[in-house]
Parts: structure tokens; C-alpha cells; sequence
């Protein structure tokens, strides 16, 4: 597994869905859905559920943890099960820390920023301009599932796709799921969603 998608572990269960999903032929309108909603949101507070697939792990490695988003700039990634691990985003700021120690130096870490920039695209809707991923459009009667492919060859070596579904109602992530290969993978699950909550910024620089 690639420096990439050990760096996304720090950061932050493919399981199927049983449901069929199709291609949806003109996606204007769910794009300018999910853009509103994101748009909306001035933060996320959530649970997820990690499943990471590698074809060096004689089986699936599994976490959890929480997550804070705060528009548009700032998120908490904190692993609290089985190791506590955190990373801390706060615009150009990046802080991490495993094992009760903190990470010297990580923001300077050309791995780190690009999971930076990856992880805040995601959560502040700045993937759907398409300027770094071509995007397509899928829907089943509850999710909608976009599939975003790198532009950049360079992109393309550490990550093929990435896989987001949306629950149609509330508009909120349900799955992310970041793949090296179909056999590698990370799949987060969030769950006990809570949105535009009132998340002091110093969720995003004090551990």
C-alpha cells in the first residue's frame, strides 16, 4: 500500500449495498443539489467506521472514530479505536499526532498536503468545479454515488477513484470510499450525523 493511502489511515466497511445503482444522464440537477446543501452546511459532526483492505493484511484492519468539519477550512479526523490518532486541519495549519505524540514538522510533509487538500475538497464541495476529477453521476432510490477519477496522471499513481454516496434526503456523505486498487481500499461509514452545529475553532488546533 502506498505512502498515499497509509497517510489517509492517519487521517482519519466496504460493506455492499445490495443496490443497484444508474447512471444518471444529465446531472445538473444533483450536482446543483449537493453544491446548495454543501454550500449550507456550516459544519458536520459525525461518527465513522473505518475498513481498510490491503493486499498486505491477511485481513480487513478495522477503527473509529469522529469527525468535525467546519466550513470551509477546518476538520478533526480522530481515530479513537483500536489507536488514537488525530489529525488536525485548520487551513494551512496541519497538526497530527499518533501514540501521544506529535508529528513533527507535518505540514511541511508533501504526503500530508496533498491528503490536506484531498480531505477538504471533499467536505467543502470544491471537487464539483472538476478542475482535479472528472466526475460521474449515479443514483439508486435512496443514494446518489459519485465516482471521481484524477485528472493528473501523478494523482492517479496513489488513489484510481474515489466512490461518495450520498443519502437523497438529508444530502449528507453516508459512504467515502478512496481506492488504490479494487483490492485496496479505505471505505469510512458515517453514521449519527449531526449538521451547522455551533464547533469551537479550537477543535481544529489544540489535541
Amino acid at each position: 500500500m502506498t505512502r498515499f493511502l497509509i497517510a489517509l489511515v492517519l487521517l482519519v466497511s466496504y460493506g455492499s449495498l445490495a443496490q443497484t445503482y444508474t447512471k444518471i444522464a444529465d446531472p445538473s440537477f444533483c450536482k446543483k443539489k449537493i453544491n446548495a446543501h454543501v454550500k449550507s452546511t456550516s459544519s458536520i459532526v459525525a461518527n465513522f467506521s473505518e475498513q481498510n483492505y490491503s493486499s498486505m493484511f491477511n485481513s480487513v484492519k478495522t477503527a473509529k472514530g469522529i469527525l468535525k468539519y467546519k466550513q470551509t477550512d477546518k476538520i478533526r479526523w480522530e481515530h479513537t479505536a483500536p489507536k488514537k490518532k488525530m489529525i488536525l486541519i485548520n487551513g494551512a495549519n496541519v497538526r497530527m499526532k499518533q501514540n501521544g505524540e506529535e508529528i513533527n514538522n507535518a505540514a511541511s510533509n508533501r504526503v500530508v498536503k496533498k491528503v490536506k487538500s484531498l480531505m477538504l475538497q471533499l467536505f467543502n464541495g470544491k471537487f464539483l468545479d472538476e478542475k482535479e476529477f472528472n466526475i460521474s453521476y449515479y443514483q439508486n432510490n435512496n443514494y446518489y454515488k459519485l465516482i471521481l477519477k484524477p485528472k493528473s496522471s501523478r494523482t492517479s499513481r496513489y488513489i484510481s477513484k474515489i466512490e461518495i454516496i450520498f443519502d437523497k434526503k438529508l444530502l449528507s456523505i453516508h459512504k467515502l470510499i478512496l481506492k488504490e486498487t479494487e483490492e485496496d481500499k479505505i471505505v469510512y461509514t458515517f453514521s449519527s450525523i449531526k449538521m451547522n452545529l455551533s464547533v469551537s475553532d479550537s477543535n481544529f488546533t489544540l489535541f
